[in-house]
């Protein structure tokens, strides 16, 4: 009995890092409009949690609007019985939080601080958060490298007030954090402050480096498929990743949040495409 017990611990430890499995979660912008319907057919697919995107409810309408918005997702939510993973803040080319502009960088982190206090009713684990807009010319890369940690840096405060971890995004082309140096430099200062990995932001390193270098600094994920020449938030499957292989080493990093997707809502059926695609393409199991 002992060394059945023995050898039973033996192939546990040696049994692949997949064994153990994310529970899986939606992104709101691939379903639509986050309305009871859309919002019902996320929790009868068999997934249980959701990442809010603040865009919908600040886009096109005045900000004093987006409050009444935000409440009305956190309704559907709540009845729907679906739980709130992230939030992400707004983004934006006007909402810059390194912006050269001393005055226009205040406004812009001044409406991130009231975001994140309007957070607070979902009661998000993480809040994702762009570094920069774009384009970024060569020439004021460093200083804007500058802006942004500070403005990070005071954002991350706002995140602590509710309980909530600050994850920033890294993102591709000439944005800030287009790799793994860059998005180790802006939270350096800060050990508080963790990362959204974007499967498909990296144009300039290959995954493995990515998730070697910033290892458990990973707070949370944005899950799709690309082909390396520019971001498209496609299915996973139809691009370029090898993604047996990327669920075992997001394992290794030590990661233990959700396995949220961002795929495009033109390139998804449904929330249930999603779960099938996770089981055939991710875990394998073609059953």
């Amino acid at each position: 009995m002992k060394k059945l017990i023995l050898l039973t611990m033996a192939l546990l430890a040696a049994a692949p890092a997949t064994m153990a499995k994310y529970p899986i979660g939606v992104s709101l912008s691939m379903i639509g409009t986050p309305d009871s319907e859309n919002i019902i057919s996320v929790k009868e697919a068999g997934i249980d949690y959701v990442e809010v995107v603040f865009n919908y409810f600040w886009r096109k309408a005045p900000e004093n609007e987006c409050y009444t918005r935000a409440y009305q997702v956190k309704k559907r939510l709540d009845e729907a019985g679906l739980k709130v993973w992230s939030c992400h803040l707004p983004f934006s080319r006007q909402l810059d939080i390194s912006v050269l502009d001393p005055q226009q960088r205040e406004e812009n982190v001044l409406f991130m601080e009231r975001m994140i206090r309007l957070a607070r009713i979902f009661q998000p684990q993480r809040l994702v958060l762009h570094p920069s807009s774009e384009p970024i010319n060569d020439d004021e890369r460093e200083t804007r490298m500058q802006n942004s940690a500070n403005s990070i840096g005071r954002l991350a405060l706002a995140a602590h007030e509710i309980g909530a971890v600050l994850c920033i995004e890294n993102l591709p082309r000439t944005c800030l954090g287009r790799d793994s140096d860059e998005i180790l430099r802006l939270i350096e200062n800060y050990p508080e402050v963790m990362v959204c990995f974007d499967s498909n932001h990296l144009l300039k390193e290959e995954y493995p480096r990515f998730l070697e270098q910033v290892g458990n600094r990973i707070g949370t994920v944005h899950i799709s498929d690309y082909d390396r020449k520019d971001e498209r938030h496609w299915l996973p499957g139809k691009g370029i990743v090898d993604w047996p292989d990327f669920y075992r080493r997001l394992k290794n990093t030590g990661y233990k949040g959700v396995f949220m997707y961002e795929v495009s809502a033109n390139d998804t059926e449904s929330p249930r495409q999603i779960v099938r695609t996770h089981k055939e393409v991710i875990l394998g199991n073609h059953k």
